[in-house]
């Protein structure tokens, strides 16, 4: 149901207004009562009754709204919620964020976190049972999501962060994160959905870097929760003055946290090795550090990463997404497991011993390297890790891949649309695709043959109060 309410204007005469581009029209103050009939899988409520479908982030279905629409299409209307009039009692909570309406992160906290999630799973289904072909998913299992380590009382599951900063007025410096499709930077002081390791570490940084009086020379912060310690990077845009660099070098040595810098075109760095350098002038470049930080998701075995590194930021999720993984594909004693998109060995290092041989292969050689050394750094022999292009086909015949391997497929966004179209080739008994993109993951199915199958899906809450949903399949040959 959809009811209409528009702002009256005075008019300054009679004469008729031109008609304006029907492609996409800026809606002027027109407000509708909203109720949302299904959730997309991009987290949007979406009324189908009134056509054309109106779509508005962070509304679900059981509550009623009163909606300002903001664009007008041919076939979608866009909006957003101005009062919420009904409230689902099972499902709507009290948002525990102060910053919820402002900062760009946690958009569904005002929602249960176990029934946003099926929500979720839901609207997955939905969507790919829409554009995937029946008889792909003809035998599919559909399990249950996969839920983060969070309750309605304790919110964290963040091990990384990247903290925006505005210096600009020295009076009024900014740290903490961007409003939703802006650069304007949110300050807050602390942030629920940390781990509660990293709460004392991001008020400690927030208070030190306020102070440093080279605040202005820093670009961004990345704060990683480590299997033995926090690091703080400081991405600079200029050299760190003398005396900032000892107040770094006097809080890592009295919190134990690690802090390390970047500067523009140099590697990273720990703060100490600056410790002692010609006070006389600005430091901080053409110094190389190799800094050992590392993550533990599986016991024994640790990867060394740095701020510029991609991992999952959700470690229990991570945990039971490598849990998954040995149990979908099942590897046995004499088969060779290729990763594809392997990054710095998350898949690779955590199955290594359950197979023959991994083959990793990353399309950015200083992730190749350092996979390398990961595994040399856990005494892991069997696996070997290639640079290939995998959007380049014509080079597919100098991958070393035996025929009837177990493949993991964990691209980005974008997908693996060119790989997955020759990946047959090397006739994979199963292929796991871990996706953060349910519509790249989609059309990269239909491009298989008609001989493999979609066999178990699973949702990921990668990202709990938030819109984002990932998933893992697995994809078996009939």
């Amino acid at each position: 149901m959809v009811q209409f309410f528009k702002a009256k204007k005075p008019s300054s005469s009679g004469k008729k207004r031109p008609q304006r581009n029907r492609t996409q029209v800026k809606a002027e103050h027109e407000f509708v009562e909203f109720s949302a009939d299904v959730i997309d899988h991009h987290g949007n409520g979406i009324c189908l009754s009134h056509q054309p479908i109106i779509v508005v982030p962070a509304t679900i279905p059981g509550e009623s709204y009163r909606v300002e629409i903001l664009t007008k299409k041919q076939k979608v209307w866009h909006g957003k919620i101005a009062k919420v009039l009904q409230v689902h009692e099972s499902a709507r909570v009290e948002p525990f964020c102060p910053y919820v309406t402002t900062c760009g992160g946690c958009s569904h906290q005002a929602f249960r976190a176990d029934y946003l999630i099926e929500a979720k799973q839901a609207s997955l289904k939905s969507y790919l049972e829409n554009v995937i072909s029946s008889s792909r998913l003809k035998h599919c299992e559909w399990g249950d999501a996969i839920h983060s380590d969070i309750s309605d009382m304790q919110h964290g599951y963040r091990r990384r962060a990247r903290l925006a900063i505005d210096a600009r007025n020295p009076d009024e410096i900014k740290i903490g994160f961007r409003q939703e499709k802006s650069n304007k930077v949110v300050d807050i002081p602390k942030c629920a959905v940390l781990v509660e390791s990293l709460h004392d570490v991001y008020a400690q940084l927030v208070s030190l870097i306020k102070r440093l009086p080279s605040v202005s020379s820093i670009g961004h912060i990345t704060l990683t929760e480590g299997s033995e310690r926090a690091q703080v990077c400081l991405h600079l845009t200029k050299s760190l003055s003398a005396e900032s660099v000892n107040m770094l070098v006097a809080e890592q040595k009295a919190s134990g946290t690690e802090y390390v810098i970047e500067s523009k075109g140099s590697k990273l760095l720990n703060v100490s090795v600056l410790d002692g350098a010609d006070k006389s002038s600005d430091v901080g470049e053409d110094v190389i550090f190799d800094a050992k930080f590392s993550i533990s998701d599986i016991p024994s075995l640790k990867i060394a990463v740095t701020a510029n590194n991609f991992i999952q930021v959700n470690k229990h999720v991570n945990q039971q997404m490598l849990r998954l993984a040995k149990e979908w594909l099942n590897p046995s004693a004499e088969d060779c497991i290729v990763d594809l998109f392997s990054g710095m060995g998350n898949f690779s290092l955590a199955l290594a011993s359950y197979c023959k041989e991994v083959i990793g292969v990353e399309g950015i050689p200083e992730m190749v390297q350092q996979a390398s050394a990961n595994a040399q750094l856990n005494g892991i022999s069997n696996c070997r890790f290639e640079h290939f292009d995998l959007n380049n086909l014509a080079a597919k015949a100098t991958l070393d891949i035996p025929q009837g391997a177990l493949f993991i497929v964990d691209p980005s966004r974008a997908g693996a649309l060119e790989i997955m179209k020759v990946i047959s080739v090397f006739k994979p008994q199963k292929i796991l695709y871990v996706s953060c993109n349910p519509t790249s993951f989609a059309r990269d199915v239909e491009v298989l043959p008609n001989t493999y199958e979609i066999t178990k899906i699973r949702a990921l809450d990668m990202f709990p109060f938030t819109k984002h949903i990932e998933m893992i399949a697995l994809i078996s040959s009939k």
